[in-house]
């Protein structure tokens, strides 16, 4: 300590490079609204035209799912198969290295498409889905095709956007995708004696590749090329054959080709117009505010070249919410940095209280970095850990500048007292910075999306309390000892605005409280321990919900119509929806209609399982009028009962990760049909409950097939293969794809399609077959139409199914009625164990849900507390050589939870997520008092006659230290509990209760355990 007194400018500059440092640390660091969620998933989807779900399931889904699970570092994969397409999630283990497991995800896919039949096309593996939005836009026009005529244009938007530094991908949806059609009209080829597949071949022939080798000749390698058709329209011309009279046949003398519109997947509209959808995704560790203002440059310009009928709505910016998070955070950090002043010039001299609050910022600052290399940047989280940290970090200074001031009051010149004043307390400065650090480094280890959210938190307190203790040893008694050496005479000792009240608190608690206390400390102890026990019982009382919902203005409307419903009347149907709230509710300021695969990954709402007969309607409310959530719960019942053929389900953005469903079943079994009605009697069992408010099962209602039935007899006594049955149904109706159509400009898919006279529809009398069996001599072979050899009938299947690791597994979600949590929760669980107990041999059941992922939260939570406590205590043993003290002073951690259980009961704050933290938190931040205490008391037993007398002079001497470090952390968080956000008051509730009631018992209760401890274990003063 010399030393740095010694070299105390080196110190002061070294402090200024630090802040320096710190302040371009700040303006390096990215802003987000909320932390980045690491998704160790990857997605595969397969199309697969024209198949059943039991063909997907069969021929995609098996095989990929068999690889996938062999590959180490895959966790689970679920899948779901329905009409037409196929879709596998793998969900990553923990300790897997991404890279390298996603690469031999890609691998197996590969290889296993290589056996599919060629109907399918090439799945489409996408394992980069940590991209977040940052903004999305509406083209809006008067109609679709106006907006389907932008094709090109939106090329461009991609490519301008795309090139943007710190933009991942561009996601547009609501545009068709389009291919290359062959369309051969059945009387044609009928007339000119032609076949389909001569068609096809010879197509597929044209568009092959030719690689016919080089020559040499005169010295120089010419490479050999054979001229082929590159553009539909040479296409049109490529002959298929002869007719009769000898004449070449062309496709365009039997069909026609065209580059069309695929089937659309999404439709979109905005307050009463066509719209798509264009979203900007960014990419890791981007700062979100910067990158918007290069986006909203570039989309105000390619906005200008739009033709006069295209209008840009901006529909959502990620910078505008942080904007306002931060703005909010700004304003409760500036009025939690004014209330600890505050405390500090009531309680300290003004020039101890200037050089206290110096230590603020400085300690902030510094403490922002080491966060780039410990992948934290400023979102609400860290923001927060940084107003929980105004009221700890200045505790180290203040009771440093504490004990300098008594030292020179005492007689003590500049170095001798700034080193004994350092020396007095370093040791309870350190050891209660390592607790504190304790306390919170084990949240960092917290697992899943629940850790990735609060990281930041922890890891903000932690470096801050470093740089604040760091401040603490060097910066104030530097300071202290510099104006101390400048000084020409001892100064009057001054005690700040209220020196005279906290003089009188010294005074109470040493001469009145203490003497009290002391002479019964048994009956002190009891009485203090029965009020603890009587009190934690409230928590009985407490709601509890684990993230708030966010008061935002968005509600997302989720909806699900039977199987089957075409994407146009799902679109009507929600249309009617929308129409139907506002004519009665006048608080939506506006909406919009995402029919088919939903919202573009914003709002934290996305579709489980989505087609043509599911969409999202999202409102917006006035928020100065009403909130999303009183907006949910006025609405939910009356959409539910205007729209009963629908699964309706409302919500709205979160605090936190994305919930689960409170009780979620999944059921698993080999037989499908067996599976389904096992599933839909645990559907109905749960939604029995009086509490429950609705229950669903993913498996789909059933879907309406047409089923054509061959006359088996009939195909083998003329030797028809049932194979020309499905190639001429198959090209009838969805088409046989032939490859890929490549100009080398752009890439379509090609496929050539028949024309049987139903649009909608396959005719039978129009298709025909021809029998394989050799035909009299010079007669014809004899020809079918196929409504002679196959017969149709209406029949309903299930619409999906899903897979849980390999095996068929349906899973059953309830959900319960508004504030009847608890009650649903316990029936829910002895309705469960019934139809666990029900099901039939071959058939199991997994319980997950919110339930269980709270469960677990609270197990984890549980260990860490454990953990936080064994290093406390580890760390007080080692400071006091001591087995029994160690216990003395974790002991105030069970008053800080009564505190904090007290406080949650009182304000009626939910024991939710952060609060759980905050009680942690408690942990370390609570103990330091009790510390301070006890060494000083430890300290005046070599100089007191008594202990009692060594006690009650040590109260005196650290009363004031102690109520004023309580006093700033309380007033740095009290803010938050009147104007924070909704996630962060139950957390700022159970800090400030925590500490006032443990502070109070700490002063009341430690000197009496302490007079305990030393009768049972015999210590004494040296005096006595």
């Amino acid at each position: 300590m010399s030393k740095i007194l010694q070299f105390n400018k080196i110190i002061w500059v070294f402090i200024i490079l630090l802040i320096f440092t710190g302040i371009f640390t700040y303006l390096q660091l990215p802003k987000r609204e909320i932390p980045e969620i690491n998704v160790n998933v990857a997605s595969i989807s397969t199309v697969f035209p024209g198949a059943t779900p039991q063909e997907v399931e069969r021929t995609v889904i098996n095989p990929l799912e068999t690889e996938l699970l062999n590959i180490q570092g895959v966790d689970q994969v679920t899948s779901a198969s329905t009409t037409g397409f196929g879709s596998i999630t793998t969900t990553l283990t923990g300790d897997a290295e991404p890279n390298t497991v996603n690469s031999k995800i890609r691998q197996v896919v590969s290889d296993v498409s290589r056996g599919f039949p060629g109907e399918v096309q090439d799945p489409d593996v996408n394992t980069d889905l940590n991209s977040s939005s940052v903004a999305s836009y509406h083209l809006l026009a008067d109609n679709e095709e106006d907006l389907y005529n932008l094709r090109d244009t939106l090329e461009t938007w991609r490519t301008e956007l795309t090139g943007i530094t710190g933009v991942e991908s561009i996601l547009i949806k609501g545009l068709p995708e389009q291919k290359v059609s062959v369309s051969l009209d059945n009387t044609q080829l009928k007339e000119n004696q032609l076949s389909p597949s001569q068609v096809i071949s010879s197509i597929q022939n044209e568009i092959a590749p030719a690689a016919i080798g080089t020559e040499q000749e005169d010295n120089k390698i010419y490479q050999l090329i054979l001229d082929k058709y590159s553009n539909i329209d040479e296409l049109s011309q490529l002959s298929i054959g002869q007719n009769n009279a000898g004449e070449s046949v062309t496709i365009e003398d039997i069909g026609s080709i065209n580059v069309i519109n695929e089937e659309v997947d999404d439709l979109i509209s905005y307050d009463g117009k066509a719209a798509l959808s264009v979203t900007v995704l960014a990419k890791e560790g981007v700062n979100i505010s910067a990158l918007q203002d290069s986006i909203t440059s570039r989309i105000n310009t390619l906005s200008g070249e739009l033709p006069a009928a295209i209008e840009v709505d901006q529909f959502y910016t990620q910078s505008t919410i942080i904007e306002e998070v931060f703005t909010n955070l700004i304003t409760s950090f500036s009025i939690s940095f004014f209330a600890v002043i505050v405390i500090m010039v009531l309680g300290l001299p003004i020039s101890s209280a200037i050089l206290v609050a110096l230590s603020i910022p400085i300690s902030i600052i510094i403490g922002l970095i080491p966060l780039p290399y410990v992948g934290v940047d400023l979102n609400q989280i860290s923001i927060i850990g940084m107003i929980i940290a105004i009221g700890i970090l200045v505790d180290d200074a203040i009771v440093v500048n504490d004990n300098i001031q008594r030292r020179f009051q005492l007689g003590d010149g500049a170095l001798e007292g700034t080193i004994r004043g350092i020396k007095e307390v370093r040791k309870s400065i350190v050891t209660s910075t390592l607790m504190i650090i304790f306390s919170f480094f084990p949240l960092t280890f917290l697992s899943g999306s629940n850790g990735d959210f609060i990281r930041a938190l922890p890891t903000v307190l932690i470096f801050t309390i470093l740089a604040s203790t760091i401040i603490a040893l060097t910066f104030i008694p530097t300071v202290q000892y510099a104006r101390k050496r400048r000084q020409k005479k001892q100064n009057k000792s001054k005690a700040g605005l209220l020196g005279g009240f906290f003089n009188w608190i010294e005074r109470v608690y040493a001469d009145s409280i203490l003497p009290k206390t002391t002479k019964k400390p048994w009956l002190t102890a009891l009485t203090g321990l029965i009020l603890c026990a009587l009190l934690a019982t409230l928590v009985v009382r407490i709601p509890f919900e684990f993230f708030p919902s966010a008061d935002r203005p968005e509600v997302t409307i989720s909806v699900e119509y039977p199987q089957g419903t075409p994407i146009e009347e799902t679109q009507e149907q929600l249309e009617e929806m929308k129409n139907f709230l506002t004519g009665q509710e006048d608080n939506i300021t506006e909406s919009a209609i995402y029919t088919g695969t939903g919202l573009p990954g914003i709002f934290n709402s996305s579709l489980t399982r989505s087609g043509e007969n599911t969409g999202q309607l999202l409102v917006r409310v006035d928020r100065d009028e009403t909130s999303a959530s009183t907006f949910i719960n006025d609405w939910e019942e009356p959409l539910r009962e205007e729209f009963s053929n629908a699964e309706v389900f409302l919500e709205t953005i979160v605090s936190g990760p994305p919930p689960s469903p409170p009780v979620q079943v999944k059921i698993q079994g080999p037989e499908l049909e067996p599976l389904i009605q096992e599933a839909r009697n645990a559907r109905d069992r749960l939604a029995d409950i009086d509490e429950a408010e609705i229950a669903t099962i993913n498996a789909g209602s059933g879907q309406p097939f047409t089923q054509f039935n061959p006359d088996r007899d009939k195909l083998a006594d003329n030797n028809i293969p049932i194979s020309q049955i499905t190639s001429q149904l198959q090209l009838a109706n969805t088409g046989v794809p032939l490859g890929t159509f490549d100009n080398g400009v752009e890439r379509l898919p090609l496929e050539i399609i028949l024309d049987d006279g139903d649009p909608n529809g396959v005719n039978l009398e129009n298709l025909t077959v021809v029998s394989q069996q050799n035909p009299s001599e010079g007669q014809p072979p004899d020809t079918f139409s196929l409504d002679e050899l196959i017969s149709q009938e209406e029949v309903e299947q299930v619409g999906a199914i899903p897979h849980l690791d390999g095996k068929r597994t349906i899973t059953v979600e309830a959900y319960p009625k508004e504030g009847a949590e608890e009650t649903f929760t316990s029936k829910s669980n002895e309705v469960v164990s019934a139809i666990k107990e029900d099901l039939p041999d071959g058939y199991s059941l997994v319980e997950s849900g919110e339930t269980d992922a709270q469960t677990e939260f609270f197990v984890e939570v549980a260990k860490l507390f454990v953990i936080v406590l064994f290093l406390i205590y580890l760390t007080i043993a080692i400071q006091f050589n001591s087995l029994l003290m160690p216990v003395l002073i974790t002991g105030t951690v069970f008053l800080a939870v009564t505190g904090a259980i007290i406080g949650l009961f009182v304000s009626g704050q939910p024991l939710s997520f952060l609060a759980v933290l905050g009680i942690v938190s408690l942990s370390g931040i609570v103990v330091r008092n009790s510390v301070i205490l006890i060494e000083f008391i430890e300290q005046n037993k070599e100089t007191y006659s008594s202990t009692i007398e060594a006690v009650i002079e040590a109260g005196r001497a650290r009363v004031r230290p102690i109520v004023l470090t309580s006093l700033t952390s309380i007033a740095a968080l009290t803010p938050i509990i009147f104007t924070g956000d909704v996630l962060f008051k139950p957390l700022a509730v159970s800090i400030v209760s925590g500490l006032l009631f443990s502070t109070i018992l700490t002063l009341l209760l430690v000197p009496a355990f302490y007079l305990i401890i030393v009768k049972i274990t015999g210590k004494k003063t040296t005096h006595e």
